[in-house]
């Protein structure tokens, strides 16, 4: 009990977010699940993008050092598309972990549906980052630190999208409110599950320089079919974590252990 003269510290209560450990176990497990249809849809559609990339998307001119602008452009609006059309992949990953049955034509179909707010979305996020390093170049540090800021406050725009039907603002005010004070602990959890993927991705996409295009196409499809499943999994149950924890309401898990002060029944 504090005592007359004492100064009392109102410490604010932990946030009840569901712990590291925990996350990661749920991720895997629905992730393993699940694994079957998501794996198909998302190397179906892989399959498709990276043909018509392969096709369509210029390469570099020695001979004209212009045409590297025209290749990044042309690059971050071909990942925009990949973005906005695999984001069916957490939306069939919803509807399993809810115990629904989606078929793999109603999935497709949704592309139609969430495809163009998810490829906006990851526009305007993209497009500074094109142009900071374009017209500035590598040396604007403190402004690739903002962008980075801003990636990470706006990561969960795709969730919102797909599980709340939001209009591509709303997606990125919902994404900015939930992550608020978990910036680091978002930062953390994406260095740590995202970026060695994408790391692993791009060594993939290095080691088969040169190789044919049906090479090249088949293993794109089935590297997208085993991870962005896993990573469509994350960020559904990191949103729904979130979106728990915001609402101040405890992880299931612990909402029915009795308080530490408290002795098991």
């Amino acid at each position: 009990m504090p005592r007359a003269g004492d100064t009392v510290i109102n410490r604010p209560p932990p946030d009840p977010v569901t712990p590291v450990t925990d996350l990661l176990a749920a991720t895997l497990a629905v992730y393993l699940r699940t694994f079957r249809p998501l794996f198909v849809t998302a190397a179906l559609l892989t399959l498709v993008l990276s043909t018509v990339g392969a096709i369509l998307l210029p390469q570099p001119d020695a001979e004209r050092p212009e045409s590297i602008i025209l290749v990044l452009f042309a690059s971050v609006i071909f990942q925009a598309v990949n973005i906005g059309v695999l984001s069916v992949v957490l939306w069939r990953a919803a509807a399993l972990h809810r115990g629904e049955a989606p078929s793999l034509t109603a999935t497709l179909a949704m592309v139609l549906v969430l495809g163009p707010r998810c490829f906006a979305g990851a526009m305007v996020l993209s497009l500074p980052l094109f142009v900071l390093l374009t017209a500035v170049g590598p040396v604007a540090l403190p402004g690739f630190g903002v962008i980075v800021f801003v990636w990470i406050r706006t990561s969960l725009y795709v969730p919102a999208i797909v599980l709340e039907d939001r209009s591509i603002a709303g997606a990125f005010v919902r994404s900015w409110k939930l992550i608020g004070g978990r910036w680091m602990r978002t930062f953390l959890l994406e260095l740590i599950l995202v970026v060695p993927i994408f790391v692993l991705t791009f060594a993939i996409g290095l080691l088969l320089a040169g190789s044919s295009i049906p090479v090249m196409v088949g293993v794109d499809a089935v590297a997208t079919g085993i991870f962005v499943p896993f990573l469509s999994v994350f960020g559904l149950l990191l949103f729904e974590d979130y979106s728990r924890a915001s609402a101040g309401k405890k992880p299931p898990e612990l909402s029915d252990r009795p308080p530490a002060d408290e002795p098991p029944r």
